[in-house]
């Protein structure tokens, strides 16, 4: 076998990574370059380009085991996986796909033997039709609309986009909420490496204010031409309904033009896999990992 170099992951290959997404139609948080450029460090991403396919290898970041993504773009899928399963092989470990959405789970049926396939809930995308986050019509989302108006009744505020001015205070807001939560290190090495590269990444912000002050950011961009992923909302809480209405004025003033809304994963955080669910997304996107013995 040929040796194959797999490189880290620089903010130069982002086209290479583009171009090869946007030859499959598949819509999970995943398959975006910065996602990846965001969590590179954490997740120790390199990527190789094997029989006309993306390939990109990290390691789980509990217990640092290899894993891969399933090929991306290419039309040799199987030569593509044969190869990293040797690879993976020649190291001594197991192959990992990670993750493997439903249509991947067919290909894979239909080219590796002798597998193990395990559902991966806390990975499940949140996917909801964008009309519905920016109306909150309908009886199930009355709740979410009583939030967003007791918001807007109680406090005076403004929404803007965020530009080269004030970034850096959207950035220290963000960084500042998560310190103050669960102080994620990798969760705020991610968000550095996002606010430092927003307009690189082609990732678009809001920064709601009260009085002056920030009370909410949040970030997107486009994952496929019917979807957008939404890479950070963090708000301040004290401010009662500040976390529905930057949800509902993001969506409405950046996304309105966009079918589907990628709010991503829960993580298994029960308080957040609830406050996804009640906004009831239209599609939970399952997600599988497979395991391949050596």
């Amino acid at each position: 076998m040929k040796d194959i170099n797999f490189k880290p992951i620089t903010l130069s290959d982002k086209k290479i990574f583009d171009d090869y997404f946007n030859k499959t139609n598949f819509n999970n948080a995943e398959k975006n370059f910065s996602n990846l450029f965001m969590w590179r460090n954490t997740y120790e991403y390199e990527y190789a380009i094997i029989k006309n396919c993306l390939c990109i290898k990290g390691k789980l970041r509990n217990s640092k085991k290899p894993f891969c993504h399933f090929p991306y773009g290419g039309c040799d899928i199987k030569d593509s996986l044969s190869l990293i399963k040797e690879i993976f092989k020649k190291e001594g470990n197991e192959l990992i796909i990670k993750p493997l959405l439903p249509e991947m789970k067919k290909c894979l049926e239909k080219t590796l033997e002798d597998f193990i396939l395990i559902e991966d809930r806390d990975s499940f995308d949140y996917i909801y039709n964008s009309n519905k986050l920016i109306t909150l019509s309908g009886s199930k989302l009355r709740n979410k609309r009583r939030w967003v108006k007791k918001f807007r009744e109680n406090y005076e505020y403004t929404y803007e986009e965020i530009n080269r001015n004030n970034l850096i205070e959207a950035k220290e807001f963000t960084i500042n909420i998560i310190k103050n939560s669960n102080n994620d290190l990798d969760e705020i090495i991610a968000m550095e490496e996002m606010f430092d590269n927003l307009f690189e990444l082609g990732i678009k912000g809001c920064i709601i204010r009260v009085d002056g002050k920030i009370v909410g950011v949040s970030t997107g961009e486009e994952l496929t031409k019917n979807t957008v992923i939404i890479h950070c909302e963090r708000a301040d809480a004290r401010f009662e309904g500040i976390y529905n209405c930057i949800n509902q004025e993001f969506c409405e003033k950046q996304w309105s033009d966009y079918k589907f809304i990628n709010r991503e994963e829960d993580l298994g955080i029960e308080g957040l896999r609830q406050a996804k669910l009640t906004y009831r997304p239209d599609l939970l996107l399952s997600k599988y990992i497979a395991k391949i013995g050596v």
